[in-house]
């Protein structure tokens, strides 16, 4: 089944790379044309825009999709990778699931890969893992998980964190919350993060699997507290060893606490849409530069929100408070 587009996107037709894929290398120089020019006989400026559309490379940046607009080239990677019916539930209910995403070799890998992590601490949960063990690149780089990225996130968007948790029985449950939650509410139409969990074991409301509330995610905003206590209308999200479950950055989620016995591994990633990014990096002055600055230029340079630290959001007590602190300051 194939995702439904408005009306004027049912007649789009593949760019010209995407036609004549031989050719690529004209779409190439075209995409660096600035970096190229002076190898290039001149070109009026409607010339090149006219060129640049042919290869299918973006001219205008006054132009937006809306979400679930498909270009041509996504709609066919979509239909592609049997993706149509997870993001047509994403769509209408704020959250999908995608099954068989890898062999029982790879998701025994994977578990015994999130065990060592997290077990290392008390707790059962480790984040900041990308590097740990090659197998969680290759999670966050699976075909299928980047095309849903892209969906959902648009082009260009960004690993926001990688989390192992081995959930044991008798645990704590998580209480209903959203992804974006750093950002006010209303939540902008267009999605600003997603929300993976890969389980390496079979997830059922006993077993402590995630629950969702469907179609929460339109009411573009976190759960008030009596919405948080009532839980009306949440379910958990089965699943056999290696799904994955996935759902909207404003989508109501939690997990169930685990009754029965054994262990629950699971992977949790999160990608966020590139947006508000800073166009430079102050990354290398370090503590001591900014032993005499006020409190002030950390806030500016991103030291006192907990974010985008070697550590994670919730490595340390100093990066929660602050990560807690900053998503008070973003509702401001």
């Amino acid at each position: 089944m194939q995702i439904e587009r408005p009306e004027h996107m049912l007649d789009a037709k593949p760019s010209f790379a995407q036609r004549h894929p031989r050719l690529s290398l004209f779409a190439g120089v075209m995409r660096n044309v600035d970096k190229v020019s002076h190898v290039l006989p001149p070109f009026k400026n409607k010339t090149l825009q006219r060129l640049r559309e042919v290869a299918g490379v973006p001219t205008r940046t006054d132009q937006t999709r809306q979400p679930f607009d498909l270009s041509p080239g996504l709609a066919k990677r979509v239909q592609r990778l049997g993706l149509n019916d997870a993001l047509r539930s994403v769509r209408d209910n704020g959250f999908g699931r995608i099954d068989d995403l890898g062999s029982t070799e790879f998701n025994d890998r994977l578990r015994e890969a999130v065990k060592r992590c997290a077990n290392e601490t008390a707790g059962g949960r480790e984040g900041v893992l990308l590097d740990r063990d090659p197998i969680f690149e290759e999670v966050v780089l699976h075909p299928k998980l980047l095309a849903i990225v892209e969906v959902m996130c648009g082009q260009g968007a960004l690993l926001s964190h990688i989390a192992g948790r081995v959930i044991r029985p008798n645990s704590d449950q998580g209480h209903l919350h959203v992804v974006q939650n750093q950002l006010p509410a209303p939540f902008p139409v267009h999605n600003q993060m997603v929300a993976f969990c890969w389980a390496c074991d079979a997830q059922s409301f006993t077993a402590g699997a995630v629950k969702v509330v469907p179609r929460s995610n339109v009411h573009r905003r976190p759960p008030s507290q009596e919405e948080l206590e009532q839980e009306q209308d949440a379910i958990a999200l089965d699943g056999a060893p290696g799904t994955i479950t996935f759902w909207d950055g404003s989508t109501w989620h939690g997990r169930y606490p685990r009754r029965d016995d054994g262990e629950l591994a699971v992977l949790y990633l999160s990608y966020c849409r590139l947006a508000l990014c800073p166009k430079e990096s102050y990354h290398h002055l370090g503590d001591e530069w900014l032993a005499d600055k006020p409190f002030e230029m950390r806030v500016l340079l991103g030291r006192e929100d907990g974010l985008d630290t070697s550590l994670g959001a919730i490595g340390s007590i100093d990066n929660f408070a602050k990560f807690v602190r900053m998503t008070n300051w973003s509702k401001s």
